[in-house]
């Protein structure tokens, strides 16, 4: 059986995450539209509300008013940023030019990420801050801030939001330079809410002041989401899957250029280009998949969809390789190591040399007696796609981990898979 329909993913988690917190340093108010109901984008609302943010639901959407950077200093505030990274990164750089004394703590796997690379450059300008050993609780005593000129060593998303939201509070223009270009939404957003970004190919500059909310946003659909369904019309015969509404920036879209390269039909049909270009993507089963290598470039615009893009890799013919890949060793967990073992498990012949992936298929599928996600909710979305494709049902353990990002994963798998 196929997956076979059309399908509105949620919100999408990137943009949804900024909205929220970007709010804190920006004027008026906004009706947000579509805004992702999975628990990261909770956590984020969350601090926004512990930090005096109003946020009500309206039959439309979320009605939040912005705090225009202007909350009292905390003697000492706890923020428990709960499993999201992304949430930690961003509000480091809301709070960094903010007087107070704040606290930045997780669970568990929250805990084991890097916040170094955050933590440095708002070190540099001005903020005191501090981590155990490099990883959270991160503590942030904010500080007047001065503009900096940054290069990142890493290309990040996150680390550059980081910069760049300190920016606006800085007493001077702050440069970020990227390695590479990673997802340019805090940009986008800055400008949409009449903040000032200039952008000169892998150099960003931010203009410090204040943000102005717009009275409505629609957030787009996630593209990170809809990859699981698009990816499972492309490897199980008979597939065509359509998600609408869907984020087309370059910087999100890297999967859907995989997955032409490996012979999947694509189709793209762009709808709004404001702030950020948008539309229907349809993926159909056009003949099984061929092998693809993926430059060490092109990551940051798939680094979430790499292991749905391996687990078709894995049922291609021929071999596929990922390169520098090492940036899934510090997501929720190992994930490179975890699509080893969990593919592996399922019959996968996959490597890992240096910081490359390395598939060869096709896979002829066995079945352990459960497989296991590590809490990793992309990992845990996979591997029901897996087994999907192998026709079987056992157990996952881990999988409620899915509520992370994607709440209604599994009303979308039987809204698709036909009988």
């Amino acid at each position: 059986m196929p997956f076979i329909g059309a399908f509105a993913p949620p919100g999408d988690k990137s943009v949804s995450h900024r909205l929220i917190l970007m709010a804190l340093l920006a004027e008026g108010e906004a009706l947000i539209k579509g805004l992702s109901q999975c628990e990261d984008v909770a956590s984020s609302l969350a601090a926004f509300r512990a930090l005096g943010g109003s946020a009500t639901a309206e039959p439309d959407g979320l009605r939040i008013k912005g705090l225009a950077g202007q909350w009292p200093p905390f003697e000492s505030l706890e923020i428990d940023c709960r499993n999201s990274g992304t949430t930690m990164r961003l509000l480091a750089g809301v709070l960094a030019g903010s007087p107070g004394r704040y606290i930045l703590d997780g669970d568990d796997q929250l805990r084991r990420r890097p916040m170094e690379r955050v933590a440095k450059p708002l070190r540099l300008m001005g903020a005191q801050v501090t981590c155990q050993n490099g990883r959270p609780p991160m503590t942030i005593e904010g500080r007047p801030l001065n503009g900096v000129d940054y290069c990142p060593t890493d290309a990040s998303a996150q680390v550059k939001g980081a910069i760049l939201l300190a920016g606006l509070k800085a007493s001077g223009p702050t440069s970020v330079t990227e390695v590479s270009a990673t997802r340019s939404h805090t940009e986008n957003l800055i400008n949409h809410f009449h903040g000032h970004v200039a952008v000169d190919d892998l150099k960003l500059t931010v203009t410090p002041g204040i943000l102005r909310l717009p009275p409505v946003f629609e957030t787009p659909a996630d593209p990170s989401s809809a990859a699981f369904f698009l990816t499972g019309a492309a490897i199980i015969p008979g597939g065509r899957v359509t998600a609408t509404n869907i984020l087309l920036s370059p910087t999100r879209t890297g999967f859907l250029k995989v997955l032409n390269q490996m012979g999947a039909k694509v189709t793209m049909v762009m709808t709004s280009d404001t702030p950020e270009p948008c539309g229907d993507v349809t993926v159909e089963y056009a003949g099984p998949l061929t092998g693809a290598e993926v430059p060490a470039e092109d990551i940051p615009s798939l680094i979430d969809e790499i292991p749905i893009l391996a687990l078709a890799a894995a049922l291609a013919e021929g071999p596929s390789v990922f390169r520098g890949v090492e940036e899934l060793r510090v997501k929720e967990t190992d994930r490179l190591m975890s699509i080893r073992h969990q593919l592996g498990a399922l019959g996968a012949r996959v490597k890992i040399e240096g910081n490359d992936l390395l598939i060869q298929g096709p896979t002829t599928f066995i079945l352990p007696d459960r497989l296991d996600s590590g809490r990793d909710h992309r990992l845990a979305m996979t591997l029901i796609m897996a087994l999907r494709a192998a026709k079987a049902n056992i157990p996952i353990v881990g999988e409620e981990s899915i509520a992370i990002s994607y709440p209604n994963f599994q009303e979308h798998v039987k809204l698709l898979w036909s009988k």
